[in-house]
């Protein structure tokens, strides 16, 4: 790949995160490297997975704002937190595909400022192909990136009271 292009995956339903993980499992079928930041997540299938198998993997833990109401002490406190998850992470670019899950949320509910994608835009090395995942993807993100899939929600057993299951949705 000469120009690496930014995926965007957003919308209500579920699959956004297993649109960037198969797109990750093609890529490395083909042999290119990659990267996965997992955001607000833990005890996923695809972190023991890419965890198990040896490849860079990272998980910024505290639970899902989607989940959990952050009085503004604790908003503050995850601010810091994430910046030097954020720092240390982002720090090693140099990869074909990398994908951040789970960012549009965070975002969203301001644990994260997206000038921080627009810097992580700039800095990716050109070649490098960005796949951004998450609900409530600001427009600003959206029109910057080239493949844009908004995942919606028909129906979902969620609604009749059905909570996550293993290895389905997490």
């Amino acid at each position: 790949m000469e120009k690496g292009l930014i995926h965007v995956y957003t919308g209500e339903g579920k699959g956004k995160t297993s649109a960037g993980m198969g797109l990750l499992v093609r890529a490395l079928g083909r042999g290119l490297s990659v990267k996965i930041i997992q955001l607000f997540k833990r005890n996923t299938g695809e972190q023991f997975f890419f965890e198990n198998s040896g490849f860079n993997y990272s998980q910024f833990k505290p639970l899902h704002p989607f989940f959990k109401t952050y009085n503004q002490d604790e908003l503050q406190s995850l601010k810091k937190e994430f910046m030097e998850f954020w720092n240390e992470i982002t720090n090693d670019l140099n990869y074909d595909v990398i994908l951040i899950d789970e960012i549009g949320p965070g975002i969203a509910w301001g644990v994260i400022d997206e000038s921080l994608v627009f810097d992580l835009i700039g800095r990716k090395p050109e070649k490098t192909e960005l796949v951004l995942t998450g609900r409530d993807m600001p427009l600003s993100i959206i029109e910057k990136a080239n493949y844009v899939s908004e995942i919606n929600k028909i129906k979902h057993p969620y609604d009749d009271g059905v909570l996550a299951r293993k290895g389905i949705e997490y």
